[in-house]
Parts: structure tokens; sequence; C-alpha cells
């Protein structure tokens, strides 16, 4: 994903089936890092979910995407957002 200023937002879908072993996977290439991991039920059989990475953690953002590419329908799209300054529109 591109680097840059702000929190990354990170979201992709998955099989149902699979959230398990993703969950898994995800949770040991995490380790004790923090980075949130959210969850849409889509109904059915899919799943979105949305990781939530703290500014400067590229390499980790990598190391998850790797981890998760086995599970993962499509591709990961990822957003940055930075905070919005008192003051500022």
């Amino acid at each position: 994903m591109s680097q840059g200023a702000g929190e990354l937002y990170v979201y992709y879908k998955l099989r149902a089936g699979l959230a398990a072993a993703a969950r898994a996977a995800f949770d040991a290439a995490r380790g004790m890092a923090p980075v949130r991991l959210l969850q849409r039920d889509e109904g059915g059989a899919w799943l979105t979910w949305m990781e939530i990475y703290a500014p400067e953690q590229p390499e980790l953002e990598a190391r998850i995407a790797a981890a998760l590419a086995p599970f993962i329908e499509g591709e990961r799209h990822g957003e940055r957002f930075a905070e919005l300054k008192p003051g500022r529109p």
C-alpha cells in the first residue's frame, strides 16, 4: 500500500468458512503490534474485513498482507486518512 501520513485503512473480502484460519494467520503476522481488525458480515458466504494501521507501519502491513493472501478473494483496497486538526476544514 502507499506510504504517507495518516492512518491506513485496508479492506477486502473473504469467504466466511475461511475466517478462523484467516484470523489465526492475521494474529500470527501481527504479533503484539497495535493493528485493529474489524468485520462486516455480508450475509451468507462472504465477510469484509478491515485492518486499521497507525501511521508509519508499512512493513507490518506488507507482512500481514502476505500472511492473508491465501484467504482473500480479489484485491486488498487501502485508503489513508489524516487527523483533522482543530480549526481546519
